[in-house]
């Protein structure tokens, strides 16, 4: 059972890194396309800024779920070289179920935010304003499985503590 929650954590670390690389590939194209098009064609669409923004949203969201997962997000370590490893598993699984909280909480409101964005559209593009806030709602939902994977395979002894 461990070993398919390990496998699963892969799939979905892998599907949140393509995300990132094609959100980064968007916010690529489209500030480069605007600053071609402002110094040459001068062509008639004006979307690039709220594709790239767009691009920028997802690239966030989905970027902060993969940082939490490495342990790169920012935190303060105030006391973490005073605790011994017994503490800083304490702190960890404290910590992790803080952030299950508070993902949780995004979970149970961010829908309302999508279902009022579905009839606020980007102007200028096919999408609308839940496209962006679908970004919150997916990059919340991989933390959240992402940190109960974490937590389960913690408190089974498979992973080392990080500090």
């Amino acid at each position: 059972m461990l070993a398919i929650l390990e496998r699963a954590e892969q799939v979905l670390i892998l599907l949140g890194r393509w995300i990132m690389i094609v959100s980064l590939a968007i916010c690529l194209v489209f500030t480069t396309g605007q600053a071609v098009d402002r110094y040459g064609p001068h062509s008639s669409f004006n979307s690039y800024d709220q594709i790239a923004q767009l691009g920028l949203v997802w690239l966030t969201f989905v970027g902060n779920m993969l940082a939490v997962r490495d342990h790169t997000n920012i935190r303060v370590d105030l006391i973490d070289g005073m605790l011994s490893p017994a503490w800083l598993r304490i702190r960890n699984i404290v910590s992790d179920l803080a952030i299950l909280g508070l993902m949780a909480v995004i979970q149970v409101k961010i829908w309302r935010l999508v279902e009022l964005g579905a009839g606020q559209a980007i102007i200028g593009t096919p999408f609308t304003s839940a496209h962006a806030y679908l970004a919150l709602a997916f990059g919340s939902m991989l933390c959240i499985v992402i940190v109960l994977v974490r937590l389960i395979l913690d408190l089974a002894g498979r992973r080392v503590a990080w500090c």
